[in-house]
């Protein structure tokens, strides 16, 4: 793998996870409509997002023939599915005071990705790596088994963002067109809800202050920004690098649940995250010393 691609890969895949971990922060802020108004807002604002990013890089003759493409429609019908179901259950769970849970479905989705990685793409592990996984599993189970109960929200957030990443990693088309395409699919019947609920008095209008409609307008750049830095990481580094990167966005969100938010957190809770952090660290030094390793080359 080449040295520069592989850098590139570490630092866009870290800074998508870096944004994604404060977005419970943004949720927050915007929680005064239902979850469900906030995703479709969440999609249509990252649609016009990605169209302005599209027409400022000169690549709407792309975009026009792309749209005349039934195969790239074909691709883009399952990663919508599956990012659809992870942005409505993630910004539901963060409003209704999940984000521990949230972050715990972000610690188990790494584990996901290696799996995904090893059975569909033969990617092995080395020694330091296998040593950072088990320990991340083991937290991961210990979590889940002082959590005392099905942590069906985590593991549905987990699956959900595996796959999604899974499959663009398979996209044929790069990040760019591939997100414009995602959010044009889900954002008409998104549009049409939202004009449903604002034409019933459901909605922003004559309910919240009109700088509302700025605040919420961001949801797309605080979705285009980090899903495009991590479209461009995946396709640059390992699935299993790509998921240990991901401790980075569930740890903020542990931060946040706990010190900004004051969801519950018990010494139980803290032995279980210990071992993912243990893991982590494992992983890291697994990391440096293989971009080490090619510089003595």
């Amino acid at each position: 793998m080449e040295k520069k691609r592989y850098i590139e890969g570490l630092f866009m895949g870290a800074s998508s996870f870096v944004l994604w971990g404060l977005l419970p922060i943004y949720w927050k802020l915007v929680n005064a409509i239902t979850p469900y108004a906030i995703f479709a807002q969440r999609v249509v604002w990252s649609f016009v997002f990605m169209m302005l990013v599209i027409v400022i890089m000169k690549k709407t003759n792309n975009f026009m023939q792309h749209l005349k493409d039934i195969k790239v429609w074909k691709g883009v019908i399952a990663p919508s599915i599956f990012i659809s179901i992870n942005w409505l259950l993630y910004i539901w769970a963060v409003n209704n005071n999940y984000v521990i849970e949230t972050s715990l479905g972000y610690y188990i989705n790494p584990l996901v990705m290696a799996f995904f990685g090893m059975v569909f793409y033969k990617e092995r592990l080395n020694g330091l790596q296998k040593i950072g996984l088990s320990f991340a599993a083991a937290g991961v189970g210990l979590n889940t088994l002082f959590y005392g109960k099905f942590p069906i929200i985590a593991i549905t957030l987990a699956l959900c963002f595996a796959t999604y990443g899974l499959l663009k990693k398979r996209s044929p088309i790069d990040s760019l067109m591939g997100l414009t395409f995602e959010t044009l699919l889900i954002g008409v019947p998104s549009l049409l809800y939202l004009i449903f609920i604002e034409s019933t008095g459901h909605g922003i209008s004559g309910n919240l202050e009109g700088s509302f409609w700025g605040l919420i307008s961001l949801s797309g750049v605080v979705t285009a920004v980090p899903l495009l830095l991590y479209g461009e990481g995946t396709k640059r580094l390992p699935l299993s690098v790509v998921g240990f990167l991901q401790y980075i966005s569930p740890t903020i969100a542990l931060m946040l649940g706990i010190f900004a938010f004051n969801e519950p957190f018990d010494y139980r809770s803290l032995m279980a995250f210990s071992l993912i952090w243990i893991g982590l660290l494992f992983f890291s030094y697994s990391q440096y010393k293989a971009l080490t390793d090619q510089s003595s080359k």
